[in-house]
C-alpha cells in the first residue's frame, strides 16, 4: 500500500522500481493533526519530508504577533531539506493545516539518497531552483507592488490548483495577511474593493473568483 502511494506522489515520477523500493526501505509515515506542529524555528533538523496527504504551512514568527505564511505545502511537496544540507537548525516552522500524513526521512538516509541517487538529487536542485525564483518575484511584488497587487498574486498563487467553476478556495483573513506578511486591517479593505469591483466573492471564509482575466491583470500578470 506505501510502495503504490509513494509512485503516486509527483516528486516520485520517472524513479525506477529499484528507485522507488530504495526509498521505501527508509521513509517512514507520520500523521499529523490539522494544528498540529511538525516542526518549529530554530528546532534542530533531523528530518526531511515529503507530503504524502493533506496540506502544510510553512511560516516563520517575528516577535509576539507578526507571522508570515511563505507556502501550503500539498501532495508531493517537499520541505525540512534546509536544514539538513546547510544549517543545523530550522529556518522557519511547519505546522499541518489539514489533517496529513508525511514520508519521514531521517538526516542520515537524505544524504544517502543524494549521493546515490542522481534522479532524486536533480529533482531536489529543481525545485529549490523554483522556490527560489517564487522568492524573487515575491520580493520584487513588495518592493513595486501595492497590497491590492499582492493580494491578487497571492490569491491566484493559493487557488492554482482549484478546478471548480467558478474557482472556489476556504481561507480566512487572518491567513492572507500572513501570506502577504502585512496585517487584517489592509487585506480587509483590498478584498472589499476586489468586491466593489465584481473581481471576486468573499463571505464567510470563502473565496470566489468571478473574473480570473481582471485578477490577472491587476497582479500585473496579464497575458
Amino acid at each position: 500500500m506505501v510502495a503504490s502511494a509513494l509512485k503516486k506522489v509527483p516528486f516520485f515520477r520517472g524513479l525506477t522500481p529499484r528507485e522507488i523500493n530504495q526509498i521505501l526501505s527508509i521513509a517512514g509515515v507520520k500523521h499529523y493533526a490539522a494544528g498540529e506542529m511538525v516542526f518549529a524555528k530554530q528546532d534542530l533538523g533531523n528530518n526531511f519530508f515529503i507530503v504524502k496527504t493533506g496540506r502544510i504551512k510553512i511560516f516563520t514568527t517575528v516577535g509576539a504577533e507578526k507571522r508570515k505564511t511563505f507556502a501550503y505545502l500539498k501532495k508531493g511537496d517537499f520541505f525540512g531539506e534546509m536544514s539538513l544540507l546547510g544549517g543545523r537548525v530550522r529556518s522557519a516552522s511547519a505546522q499541518a493545516a489539514d489533517d496529513s500524513e508525511l514520508f519521514v526521512i531521517s538526516k542520515k538516509n537524505f544524504k544517502r539518497l543524494i549521493l546515490e541517487n542522481a534522479d532524486f538529487t536533480l529533482k531536489l536542485l529543481h525545485t529549490l531552483a523554483d522556490r527560489l525564483n517564487k522568492c524573487n518575484k515575491e520580493v520584487e511584488s513588495m518592493l513595486f507592488h501595492n497590497i491590492l497587487g499582492r493580494l491578487a498574486e497571492a490569491i491566484l498563487e493559493l487557488s492554482k490548483d482549484k478546478h471548480t467553476k467558478p474557482v472556489k478556495m476556504a481561507i480566512d483573513q487572518n491567513e492572507l495577511a500572513q501570506y502577504l506578511g502585512t496585517t487584517r486591517v489592509p487585506v480587509c479593505r483590498a478584498i472589499n474593493t476586489l468586491k466593489r469591483s465584481g473581481v471576486i466573492d468573499y463571505r464567510r471564509g470563502e473565496l470566489i473568483i468571478l473574473n480570473q482575466a481582471r485578477l490577472r491583470s491587476i497582479a500585473g500578470n496579464a497575458q
